[in-house]
């Protein structure tokens, strides 16, 4: 028999499919800029390179798997953030995370680098627990690598977490 699947989980899966929608609807993905190191060109203050983006090397039946293979990975830290925030301690709110996938080709294959990026919030003590509580001003990136090998997608390293810049007006 099949266990129903948590609340969590199930809004976890809403937001990774909202994060594959919005770039396909917009036609664009969000794409890896290069530093040019090479000589000749303008410099830094000099005219910035234009063009089309290049081309998603993702199949629509690799974007599915990219998206189950997040999903399924990032249950772990949804579980363990929802624990932080019923224990008190500051913890990222990954059922509202911004997703964003960067393909590259690397040595004849093709490597995803996939984020989930919340924002970090301190929790609410005692029976207030059930809110959002207060952001910290900080935000955070759980970060996937993965490997395309045909229609599947396998992890090459762990996820891990990164802290990210923001700007400060």
């Amino acid at each position: 028999m099949l266990a129903k699947p948590s609340a969590y989980r199930s809004i976890a899966a809403i937001v990774v499919l909202a994060g594959f929608l919005v770039p396909a609807i917009a036609g664009a993905i969000e794409v890896k800029k290069k530093l040019d190191s090479g000589g000749g060109g303008g410099g830094p203050s000099g005219p910035a390179q234009s063009g089309p983006a290049p081309k998603n090397p993702l199949s629509p039946a690799q974007q599915k798997a990219l998206q189950e293979s997040v999903m399924n990975d990032s249950d772990q830290f949804l579980s363990q953030e929802s624990e932080k925030k019923n224990s008190g301690e500051p913890y990222v709110d990954l059922e509202h995370a911004a997703f964003s996938y960067i393909p590259s080709n690397k040595d004849g294959g093709v490597i995803v680098k996939a984020k989930l990026t919340g924002t970090e919030y301190k929790a609410k003590k005692g029976a207030e627990s059930s809110g959002k509580g207060s952001p910290t001003g900080k935000k955070r990136a759980l970060v996937f690598d993965y490997k395309v090998e045909g229609s599947k997608i396998v992890a090459s390293e762990p996820p891990k977490w990164e802290d990210v810049e923001t700007a400060k007006k």
